[in-house]
């Protein structure tokens, strides 16, 4: 299950146009939506990116969470998310990834319900 921040502009339009251009094998579904703490989420997880629960019950987040999906998906996205996982890009990918979920507020479409407080 893909987990996103249902309140977020730029967040459910990702998801949509992942749905439509990507087409993973997985449910996409607002955080606000489900059961966190059945799925074994937190909310620091969801704001830290979005959330991929596997079918062992573990989660990924962020980047690594759209590397993992995106190897579950068809050519040439499986190849994409082969590439995102890599050594060098994954931990790239993993140091920026939290920094730029947390503007998503200033793209279009964003607004205060996407900024995230400072920890």
């Amino acid at each position: 299950m893909w987990l996103f921040d249902g309140d977020c502009g730029p967040c459910e339009q990702a998801s949509r146009g992942m749905r439509s251009v990507i087409n993973p094998p997985v449910d996409m579904k607002p955080y606000q939506s489900v059961d966190l703490d059945a799925l074994g989420v937190t909310l620091a997880d969801v704001a830290d990116g979005p959330v991929l629960v596997q079918s062992d019950g573990s989660h990924l987040v962020g980047p690594a969470a759209m590397a993992a999906m995106m190897r579950l998906s068809g050519i040439p996205f499986r190849q994409v998310g082969a590439v995102m996982a890599a050594p060098g890009i994954r931990q790239t990918l993993g140091a920026i990834g939290p920094r730029l979920y947390h503007q998503r507020y200033r793209l279009p479409g964003g607004g205060s319900d996407c900024q995230v407080d400072a920890a």
